[in-house]
């Protein structure tokens, strides 16, 4: 019998299955409902990055070495972050969402993806701004422990500054920004005794549930590389994890809610949205 002959996207597939198999049996991290597109450009990145010829070649290293899982996890977690990314969702944070918040006696806050630590620095900031860090308590999260680890370190590249610095200003901040800082040489460390403390936690939005009630949840830029299936098992988690009144943040591109009852939009186009009575446990 002859052997049927596969075709080059096949054979990718087929390669990109192995190594999300192996990432899933040997780590415990299921990639496997990631938006596929997506997930397969980063995956031919890889490629580049080990300077190996194809995925399958990635296979050997990944399951031997556990530094490089997780290089590949990072990497598939795509952490890009900035401060005060897209300042009229920060502003309008500022100004209508978090006067809304003071109603609350205690106001637990969930920022999904920490990246680098600059959104999850940036929420900090806006807290402390607003009067409300003394009854606030933060958690941020991520998949990645490598990431957790950069984010609770709170050190970036000083020339990026500047860029930060105008968002800041644009999304309404009312202190002087560098104040928030210790500036070393070509890095810029975020002075944490200006801020609340914070926890940083390991957390699966593939495996793990909701944790605690929450009254702020924000998760930027995160669903956009999620299946269908996987963004709908993951706003349920936000839907069990936020208490009735409580308001949910995503990114720009993320439009999964528009058609559901239990999210009332509070600024559409900005994709902030609160839980409605039809989302109460």
């Amino acid at each position: 019998m002859a052997l049927k002959r596969t075709r080059g996207g096949e054979l990718e597939d087929i390669e990109a299955e192995l190594l999300l198999f192996a990432l899933r049996e040997r780590y415990g991290y299921d990639f496997s409902g990631y938006g596929r597109t997506s997930l397969l450009r980063r995956l031919r990145q890889l490629v580049e990055f080990f300077t190996v010829v194809s995925l399958v070649d990635l296979l050997p290293l990944l399951l031997r070495d556990e530094q490089v899982a997780q290089t590949v996890i990072n990497y598939l977690s795509v952490p890009v972050s900035e401060f005060f990314r897209d300042p009229p969702v920060w502003k309008h944070l500022r100004e209508q969402v978090i006067p809304e918040l003071e109603s609350f006696p205690r106001i637990n806050v969930w920022q999904v993806g920490c990246g680098y630590g600059q959104e999850t620095y940036s929420v900090a900031i806006l807290l402390h701004e607003c009067g409300l860090a003394y009854k606030a308590r933060m958690i941020t999260t991520d998949i990645s422990l490598d990431l957790l680890a950069a984010a609770r370190r709170g050190r970036w590249p000083a020339q990026q500054f500047a860029q930060w610095q105008a968002n800041y200003l644009a999304a309404g901040g009312s202190a002087r920004f560098a104040d928030y800082f210790d500036f070393q040489d070509s890095e810029m460390a975020i002075r944490a005794d200006r801020l609340q403390p914070m926890e940083f936690v390991e957390h699966n939005l593939v495996t793990d549930d909701a944790f605690l009630e929450t009254q702020l949840l924000i998760c930027r830029n995160v669903l956009i590389y999620f299946g269908a299936a996987l963004q709908q098992r993951t706003l349920g988690v936000f839907e069990r994890s936020l208490q009735r009144g409580g308001f949910l943040v995503l990114g720009s591109s993320e439009s999964m809610l528009d058609s559901d009852a239990t999210w009332a939009p509070v600024q559409a186009e900005l994709r902030i949205f609160r839980k409605t009575m039809a989302g109460a446990r």
